[in-house]
């Protein structure tokens, strides 16, 4: 039978007493064959320590993309990019922002809604439409931002209007594949600090191509933020898009970089809730502890309303964790309800 590589073992081992995973072990423990031995340990220690540590509690995020246009950002993994987008300009109601709220909102479990706008957006009808929102939430919903490049002036006005926390990163491939320079993804999330409002990010989009030593890279400077939420998300190759047919890595392989970034913050205080991108069961047995629900546009989809298409809804979303074997849900004010069929069933609309 085979035996588990001592190094890895003790890697595991140290973080189960505190100590994180340096760049140089994640390096390592990506380059494992997804399927060995040493891989399945590690997606298990990943999911025994995140467990342990948030008292098997998971978080449900929902996000309202409320706009889009040929967006000159032109990522080109991104369905809104100028040059490749099939999509026709969109832009929701009041009425149907207030609507999509209260959806997500109106059973106050939500712990986090984000305001998805464009690259380019205009920062008053986007603080606009934030006091729309934070009017329709309960006070235990977090609102948070998901932007273009911000300054701090902008990023001030949102934390008037409602919002505590921004999504927002210096991704793979920014400057190469994007038309934004990483310099300005980096000076827009010392702006949000500035501002006093929180981060959450993520290691994406990821492809076949991206590196052990790239991924492992990203995945401390994600962590140099302290986040209150990180995680990981594949890239989706758009139809249209210079990416569509190019090959994209499956969710096994996404268990294995999501279990990697838990053994590095396992140093944390706190950890932060970990995500990934598109939901699978096979992360939730090794570590990632979040889920979103999507309405309105969606840059890895190319319909008008994504919930009829990629995006889950809140009853999906919570069968979807009860079924990973979570107990607990928290609210955005930390408080935990039970997570059992019971309250499944109660709160389907």
């Amino acid at each position: 039978m085979p035996r588990i590589n001592p190094e890895v073992q003790a890697i595991i081992d140290r973080a189960f007493d505190g100590v994180a995973a340096t760049q140089e072990e994640c390096v390592q423990l990506l380059k494992l064959d997804p399927h060995s031995p040493e891989a399945c340990a590690l997606r298990g220690a990943a999911d025994g320590l995140v467990r342990s540590r948030t008292g098997n509690a998971a978080v449900l995020f929902a996000q309202i993309g409320v706009s889009c246009h040929p967006c000159p950002a032109n990522c080109s993994f991104c369905s809104f990019a100028q040059d490749y987008t099939q999509m026709q300009a969109f832009t929701m109601s009041d009425e149907d922002i207030v609507a999509a709220t209260k959806s997500f909102t109106q059973d106050g479990d939500l712990f986090g809604l984000w305001i998805m706008a464009m690259a380019d957006y205009d920062v008053d009808e986007y603080c606009r439409v934030i006091r729309l929102v934070r009017e329709a939430a309960p006070a235990q919903t977090n609102i948070y931002s998901n932007v273009g490049d911000s300054s701090l002036e902008d990023f001030l006005k949102m934390k008037e209007a409602g919002i505590t926390g921004v999504y927002h990163i210096c991704r793979l491939g920014e400057g190469k594949v994007t038309r934004l320079q990483p310099e300005d993804r980096k000076q827009t999330i010392q702006n949000a600090i500035d501002a006093g409002l929180v981060v959450l990010n993520a290691v994406e989009p990821i492809g076949p191509e991206h590196t052990a030593e790239e991924l492992a890279e990203q995945i401390m400077v994600m962590k140099a933020q302290n986040p209150i939420q990180t995680g990981v998300m594949k890239r989706i190759n758009v139809p249209g898009t210079p990416f569509e047919g190019t090959g994209e890595i499956n969710h096994y392989r996404l268990s294995q970089i999501a279990a990697v970034q838990c053994l590095a913050l396992a140093d944390m205080e706190t950890l932060p809730w970990i995500g990934h991108h598109e939901p699978c069961e096979a992360c939730y047995v090794s570590g990632t502890n979040m889920i979103t629900a999507e309405t309105g546009v969606n840059p890895r989809d190319t319909a008008e309303d994504t919930s009829t298409a990629r995006g889950m809804d809140l009853t999906d979303c919570r069968r979807m964790l009860f079924e990973a074997g979570f107990t607990k849900l928290a609210k955005g004010d930390g408080t935990l309800v039970d997570l059992d069929e019971a309250y499944i069933q109660a709160h389907i609309h």
